[in-house]
């Protein structure tokens, strides 16, 4: 019988906190007694992942070594790395068959122009979850991680809705986008718009309207490039898929919900015979895993705004 893994795929950009999640889950997974394995993807992440169980990609080749041989620079080492891999696929087969049971964290490289420019995560992706694959079959989600600092400027919050909608399209994977390190915000201070409003991302012209970056008629603008933010906005809002999870890793509770989140979009959340621990917290969390409550929200909002 050929093996079946669920797991997900962490993205986002370098210092927005993947290593940190993948190690979160990890340790949240073996309290609620689930086997786990962290896939490190990125072979210029020099995170060895001392005391968790882990594959490696550095095992297997490194953009050092390919930008010393090669005379090569950074990203198109990287490149070259990941089509050495999709031309070495088994290697990566003949480890994960070896952790029968175990979800899958993989913990991709940051560099966007991989998933927006290239098709070189896109056909790692294919491989990984292709269903006529006699190795194994893996069921993945995807999880893009976003800095709370977007939220402080209005151009970098659209950028990064903008960003959201685009990798979700290309990925061609169930897909969550996280607002992570929300945590900072004593650090950053209070956003210019309530928590609620950028967890949801609805109306991405408004933001600009009360942020008076615009006027309600979209037709005068503050900043140079005003009109083409707006027309980005605009845009964005008639597809009504961008929303985000808010996360800070030292927040159980948060790690919790993102957990079911995922699970419920690979498909591990329907299965049967769950451990008992994990059957219970479903049953606690009930339908509001599908919506973010408004009380989980006030209660950020408490912990994060007036600690200031």
């Amino acid at each position: 019988m050929i093996p079946y893994y669920y797991g997900s795929i962490i993205i986002g950009p370098s210092g927005v906190g993947k290593s940190t999640l993948c190690k979160g889950l990890s340790q949240m997974m073996q309290q609620i007694q689930r086997k786990s394995i962290i896939i490190n993807m990125d072979p210029a992440n020099e995170d060895l992942y001392e005391d968790y169980l882990c594959i490696n990609i550095l095992e297997l080749i490194t953009v050092e070594d390919v930008m010393k041989e090669f005379k090569l620079g950074p990203n198109a080492a990287l490149l070259y790395c990941f089509q050495f891999l999709l031309d070495n696929i088994s290697w990566l087969f003949d480890k994960l068959i070896k952790y029968k049971d175990y979800y899958l964290i993989f913990d991709f490289p940051g560099q966007i122009e991989l998933y927006l420019a290239n098709d070189s995560i896109y056909n790692l992706i294919q491989l990984l979850t292709n269903k006529n694959n006699q190795t194994l079959q893996i069921s993945l989600v995807a999880v893009q991680l976003f800095d709370c600092l977007n939220c402080y400027q209005v151009n970098t919050f659209i950028s990064a809705s903008l960003v959201s909608v685009t990798v979700s399209a290309n990925l061609s994977l169930p897909y969550l986008a996280v607002l992570n390190k929300l945590d900072l915000i004593k650090q950053y201070g209070e956003m210019p718009l309530s928590l609620q409003y950028y967890l949801e991302g609805e109306n991405l012209k408004y933001m600009l309207e009360v942020t008076d970056q615009c006027d309600e008629d979209g037709q005068k603008f503050k900043e140079k490039y005003g009109q083409l933010t707006y027309q980005i906005a605009q845009l964005i809002d008639s597809k009504e898929v961008v929303s985000f999870e808010p996360l800070f890793v030292e927040n159980k509770k948060l790690i919790m919900r993102l957990i079911l989140k995922m699970d419920k979009a690979n498909g591990y959340y329907f299965l049967e015979n769950l451990p008992p621990i994990y059957k219970s917290i479903q049953d606690e969390v009930g339908e509001e895993i599908d919506f973010l409550p408004t009380e989980l929200v006030m209660e950020l909002e408490t912990d994060l705004f007036e600690s200031n």
